[in-house]
């Protein structure tokens, strides 16, 4: 079975974006409303580095390591870009990325 990229690369790069993506927007367990609710969470350092982390991946798309983000995220938005775009509009809204 091949393991998580979050499993293989524990410090890479946007390890806690990728884990708490496919953790909530996988399509068998997709739950926008639970991860927007954790969101909010400003005292939880995961969310805090969740946070950071889809701010540069925003800001920088070319970043992300390979395709390990789409593969196990469902959206419909065409693109990574376009897809986290969205992603930072839903759980953070008018916030500059």
């Amino acid at each position: 079975m091949t393991s998580f990229y979050w499993e293989r690369h524990p410090n890479g790069p946007f390890a806690t974006l990728i884990e708490i993506a496919t953790t909530y927007l996988e399509p068998e367990n997709y739950d926008l409303e639970e991860l927007k609710s954790l969101a909010r969470r400003d005292d939880d350092q995961e969310m805090r580095a969740f946070k950071l982390e889809l701010r540069e991946a925003v800001q920088d798309p070319s970043r992300l390591p390979g395709d390990e983000l789409s593969r196990s995220v469902q959206y419909e938005d065409g693109s990574p870009e376009a897809f986290l775009h969205r992603l930072w509009h839903d759980l953070y809204g008018d916030e500059t990325p």
